[in-house]
């Protein structure tokens, strides 16, 4: 039994180990080709001007997307496509559950977007929103900042700001 055991063994070391060289270059190949692209598409956020919050976000889709990428294709590279094929569903799976159970923070992550993207509702700008009255001092994915006429700091989720009416008191470049 124990001879089987290590011929079992044996042949799967041997399998991997001739596997192993293809696999490291795939990891590395897509791990360069990942800094290269997410370089390309700093550059060109940049030249387009687009709002750091959505350039953030679309940065952070792309990095996401190639590294299940990276590891379904190094997996393949193995030999180990039932695996490659498990992970790349599992992940997909697990982030449609995460996307389910945090509606709030999906909620706040769209309106986060819709909110960078607006005209009327940038740093600077002195608003009423949320109940608050101040100056815009950061917008996130999350969550809005302002510093309220009474000095204090107030985080507002981005749906409760996006779902009521805001006033744009003054605008500021």
């Amino acid at each position: 039994m124990q001879a089987a055991l290590l011929s079992v063994l044996e042949k799967w070391v041997s399998f991997l180990l001739a596997r192993l060289p293809g696999a490291i270059a795939f990891f590395v190949g897509g791990w360069i080709a990942m800094k290269i692209i997410i370089a390309i598409v700093n550059k060109a956020m940049e030249v387009a001007k687009t709002e750091p919050t959505i350039a953030s976000l679309f940065r952070a889709v792309i990095s996401v997307a190639g590294w299940i990428l990276i590891l379904a294709g190094t997996l393949k590279a193995l030999g180990l496509n039932e695996l490659a094929l498990a992970v790349s569903g599992s992940i997909a799976a697990i982030s449609l559950g995460l996307a389910t159970g945090v509606s709030g923070t999906t909620s706040d992550i769209l309106a986060g977007i819709f909110l960078a993207t607006d005209p009327d509702f940038k740093v600077g700008y002195k608003v009423t929103a949320g109940g608050v009255k101040g100056v815009i001092k950061s917008l996130d994915l999350r969550k809005t900042r302002i510093i309220g006429e009474d000095g204090k700091l107030y985080v507002i989720p981005n749906r409760a700001v996006e779902s009521a009416t805001w006033v744009v008191e003054e605008r500021t470049k």
